[in-house]
């Protein structure tokens, strides 16, 4: 009893301690401003767990200059694991050469080491660190199976499994990758891709491996699924129906009884989402886009983008990047004439904060700055 009431009062006076980090923006094309990026700021908390109370945000920031402030994310209804998790990160960040010269982290970057870092995202939302737990977590396994045949994310046989709850925050969706003819009865799992619903309203993502372990992406040689940041440009706000016609196997459930149990749980979805009172408005479906818009500009920037950042002339900057190749972005063609982070970062003016390689796909390099957490 004695320690309940210890253990009671310590997370009652983290809750009071300050999480807090200095960030600036950049604008970034023709038309950006600093509306969008917060609307893209925005949705970047909202998808790492922030309950967002109407009003906080404004209020939670304290304006350094036109294109700076600190932002203290203790207002902004994280619980008190994820602000555990923002403290060992922004810390972090306040200990390198990069934020200790410019006194601030640039918004692309920071949603960059958050969102398109798997294990960040996974401590900050609270992913079970085994499948088991998750499945555990909403009170029993995943029971209805959908054998999909074919799927434009799978490159074999793909098996989805799920529970449809009553109450959304109940529901998850599994998607089984693996080898082997679902037909034949031969399939076999190797990674789980999952999906459930966080009480701000927003889906969360996580991989598991086939020892039931977090893994940071799915593998491409079973598909295109990526990293949880890939799952939340792909779903954006809604449990997916089917892309692509599938057939049908004999004593298994329907591609038309899915598609009707996803719409369903989409319309819980959204009815849940309206007894909500928070800064986003689930109404603007494409304001996600706001938010990748801030981190394709900082992964692929321009060189205005650049001199800014780094404070030095576009005619400086030009000749010392001289040799290094510029493309077009694929999915934004008015973002034209950029250049590739990981190219870039070794002719920064001081060791620059390093991020995944690729937010969206697997990738060599993973951040982490967790190490302190797991000492206590």
């Amino acid at each position: 009893m004695v320690l309940a009431v210890f253990l009671g009062i310590a997370m009652s006076f983290f809750s009071r301690r300050e999480v807090s980090l200095t960030i600036s923006y950049t604008l970034n094309y023709e038309g950006d401003s600093w509306q969008k990026n917060r609307t893209g700021f925005l949705w970047a908390l909202s998808y790492l767990g922030a309950e967002l109370p109407k009003g906080c945000f404004d209020k939670s920031l304290d304006w350094i200059d036109s294109t700076t402030f600190k932002i203290r994310f203790h207002e902004l209804g994280f619980n008190d694991q994820a602000l555990q998790v923002l403290e060992a990160i922004t810390d972090s960040i306040k200990n390198t050469r990069q934020y200790r010269k410019y006194n601030s982290i640039d918004l692309g970057q920071f949603i960059a080491l958050t969102i398109g870092s798997s294990p960040h995202y996974y401590a900050i939302t609270g992913v079970p660190a085994h499948y088991a737990d998750f499945s555990g977590k909403h009170g029993s396994s995943a029971k209805q199976v959908f054998p999909l045949l074919h799927s434009t994310v799978a490159m074999h046989n793909r098996r989805l499994s799920f529970s449809a709850a009553d109450s959304v925050l109940n529901t998850i969706f599994v998607a089984e990758e693996g080898s082997g003819d679902l037909a034949l009865g031969q399939f076999k799992p190797q990674y789980y891709e999952v999906m459930d619903v966080m009480p701000n309203g927003q889906l969360r993502f996580a991989v598991y491996d086939g020892q039931g372990n977090l893994a940071d992406a799915s593998p491409k040689s079973l598909g295109a699924a990526g990293k949880p940041a890939k799952c939340v440009w792909c779903h954006e706000l809604v449990f997916q129906p089917l892309f692509e016609i599938t057939d049908s196997l004999p004593d298994s459930m329907s591609p038309a009884q899915f598609g009707e149990l996803v719409n369903h749980q989409n319309k819980l979805l959204d009815e849940y989402r309206r007894t909500l009172h928070s800064e986003i408005n689930f109404e603007n479906k494409q304001d996600h886009t706001f938010m990748e818009l801030i981190y394709i500009s900082y992964m692929e920037p321009s060189l205005r983008r650049l001199s800014k950042e780094w404070h030095m002339s576009e005619h400086r900057l030009k000749r010392i990047l001289r040799h290094e190749k510029l493309h077009q972005h694929p999915e934004f063609d008015f973002l034209k004439d950029c250049y590739a982070r990981r190219d870039v970062n070794p002719h920064a003016p001081c060791r620059w904060i390093e991020v995944s390689e690729d937010i969206r796909e697997p990738s060599n390099y993973e951040p982490s700055y967790l190490a302190k957490l797991r000492k206590q």
